[in-house]
């Protein structure tokens, strides 16, 4: 595949093109003017005599933490080139950036980005190319022969193979006397039932490897969290299809991260960060976190793995830590450059800088300490992070703050020790981009909102003003639509048939736009309505087409976007077709929709089962009142 090289003139690719419109610059400009008065852009350390420039590449491109290693290098005389799976990242807007590429997706297909990266190699000449995320990373250490013309930023494969697999960074922990979450280990959901006795909920689920290698190549599952029998079964299952899972207890405390680089196993330079945000809050990426001082336990852990796994290289040694009563536990080791980078080398921990230099010199200078009591927002998460806090509750494992306390923490903008992850006054493109594409997603939310709560008003008017009821009285064939005909349609049609007397003549048929027919209901919605006395074992899938749309004389949908799929399909059937859920009302039924609730929790089936039955339940006193009239 043809790497995207940037315009002669320019600094961007031609996939942002688009961006370098006359008010853009002029805000580029703006920015600039603000940078100079400010006395902020200092600029990089001047080039000793004899210097030469060194061209690195850094992979996985769409990721924040890309960017920050760009900007990083670039200060440091550098040139940076970056590429990554994805169209026009926002890296591909930075000064920092020679040149930005597009690769084949790893998770997608293995070989063709080993195919590529090799002759991109061939092509353009690098002193160093650095993986910044497991998606590379993984597959360049499995294949690290064939690269072996070029110098990679990763350890050798033993210590790697230590921190890519969980398991065995545990067993590492409990062998040298690190604090760790109590754990276990299946390989096959059989193995779950003698475990259940021995957990506590919430249990904490982990695949052994966050990306792993399977017959359709690799893929991604992060860690999730099981607070009963059912919930650990269903996420067991699906970590289960990747790689062995790695069940925990649950330890309450605030994220923690020591970030370091080391070689041989010595710690060159340590740093440590805490989460204040964290996206989901059950746990997860940190949106917004602090530079702290290193706490004496935390570093003594950290340095101990890292000097038993012969660590060289960037890594960051994730905990959880509780402040009052100095208790810890191991998370995990993250071999590669992190999600909270920005922070880091905000606060004066210039890691970029650092493995360049170990990698090219195999040393690292001195360099100045950190600056405690800096924080780093990326906004985009933050923003995510607020609307679930006005979204949730707390439950066992969620805390949701208090207004006070995320008031205070959205006060930290306004201070000088804040920092954003993306936006910058000497390198404002990516920045200014990132808040259009945030301002977009959050555009096109409001859109789909205004125009779901149309579809709802509407279609609840068509129900109650006597519509509904008119097109059911003149109706033979009724069909139900969903999107894969294995839940919600094929239990309105199994309802419905119960409800309808033999002496009816009325066709009762159900269907989905999942191309793949004759498929069994889903075997938990098979339980829900055994439960409940209904039988769905007989169902079978069907793929709805035009002829079944011009024979059903009205139709019921579940979601706003089943109606505008059929009316793409046919534009005819818009005056038949109505949502089911429609007929449901009260505070508990703010929108139409009648929820999928294809692979999630038993709560949501039955929920969803109790939505059918009762807008079903509807349908029949519509048809009853009709035939009792005649």
């Amino acid at each position: 595949m043809a790497g995207l090289k940037r315009a002669a003139s320019g600094r961007v690719t031609p996939d942002c093109k688009k961006a370098h419109s006359k008010s853009v610059k002029q805000v580029q400009l703006f920015w600039y003017s603000i940078a100079t008065l400010r006395q902020i852009n200092n600029g990089p350390p001047p080039l000793t005599h004899g210097q030469t420039i060194k061209r690195i590449l850094v992979l996985d491109g769409d990721m924040v933490s890309a960017l920050t290693i760009a900007r990083s290098l670039a200060a440091r005389h550098y040139v940076v080139d970056t590429a990554s799976p994805k169209a026009a990242p926002l890296v591909a807007y930075s000064n920092a950036v020679n040149a930005n590429y597009r690769y084949p997706d790893p998770l997608v297909d293995e070989t063709a980005f080993l195919e590529w990266l090799l002759k991109h190699l061939d092509q353009e000449k690098y002193e160093l190319v650095i993986p910044v995320t497991e998606r590379s990373l993984v597959p360049l250490a499995k294949h690290r022969s064939v690269f072996s013309h070029a110098r990679m930023a990763m350890a050798d494969d033993e210590s790697l193979e230590l921190v890519l697999d969980k398991a065995a960074t545990f067993a590492l922990a409990e062998r040298i006397g690190v604090s760790a979450p109590q754990s276990f280990y299946i390989s096959d959901i059989d193995e779950l039932a003698t475990l259940q006795p021995q957990l506590r909920f919430p249990v904490v689920v982990k695949p052994s490897h966050s990306v792993s290698a399977g017959s359709e190549g690799y893929s991604k599952r992060n860690v999730s969290y099981a607070n009963n029998d059912h919930e650990l079964r269903q996420q067991c299952r699906a970590c289960l299809r990747h790689s062995s899972v790695i069940l925990q207890s649950y330890f309450r405390g605030l994220g923690a991260g020591v970030e370091l680089i080391a070689k041989q196993g010595e710690i060159l330079y340590a740093f440590q960060h805490l989460r204040l945000h964290e996206v989901p809050l059950t746990g997860g990426g940190s949106s917004f976190r602090m530079s702290t001082e290193l706490e004496p336990a935390l570093l003594d852990a950290a340095t101990r793995l890292i000097r038993e796994i012969h660590w060289t290289g960037v890594a960051m040694v994730e905990f959880k830590w509780n402040p009052e009563t100095k208790e810890y536990c191991l998370m995990e080791i993250n071999g590669r450059f992190w999600g909270s980078l920005p922070l880091a080398v905000a606060a004066g921990a210039d890691f970029p800088a650092m493995q360049a230099e170990l990698s090219l010199t195999g040393k690292v200078g001195a360099y100045p300490a950190y600056r405690r009591g800096m924080y780093c927002r990326n906004l985009p998460s933050d923003v995510m992070w607020h609307e679930m806090v006005l979204r949730s509750q707390s439950d066992e494992i969620t805390q949701v703050p208090s207004f006070g306390s995320v008031l205070k923490d959205f006060s930290k903008v306004l201070s000088p020790k804040h920092h954003f992850d993306t936006q910058c006054l000497r390198d404002p493109l990516p920045g200014l981009i990132e808040i259009n594409r945030l301002l977009a997603n959050y555009g096109r939310r409001l859109r789909d909102t205004l125009a779901e709560n149309l579809f709802t008003v509407s279609q609840r008017l068509l129900w109650r003003n006597g519509t509904v009821r008119e097109r059911l009285r003149a109706s033979k064939t009724i069909l139900f639509i969903c999107y894969g005909n294995i839940n919600r349609s094929a239990l309105a049609q199994s309802l419905m048939v119960a409800r309808l007397p033999t002496t009816w003549n009325l066709d009762v048929l159900s269907a989905g736009f999942h191309v793949e027919e004759q498929r069994p209901a889903d075997p938990r919605m098979v339980q829900v309505a055994a439960a409940n006395g209904a039988d769905l074992t007989q169902s079978r899938s069907r793929m709805v087409d035009k002829q079944m749309l011009t024979e059903s004389d009205i139709i019921f949908v579940m979601e706003r976007e089943h109606r505008n799929r059929l009316v793409a399909l046919d534009p005819t059937v818009a005056s038949k077709t109505f949502s089911l859920g429609a007929c449901l009302t009260g505070l508990q039924r703010p929108h139409a929709e009648i929820a999928d609730p294809y692979n999630k929790s038993e709560t949501v089936y039955r929920a969803c089962f109790d939505d059918v039955q009762r807008a079903v339940a509807r349908i029949a006193e519509e048809l009853n009142v009709h035939h009792v009239g005649h």
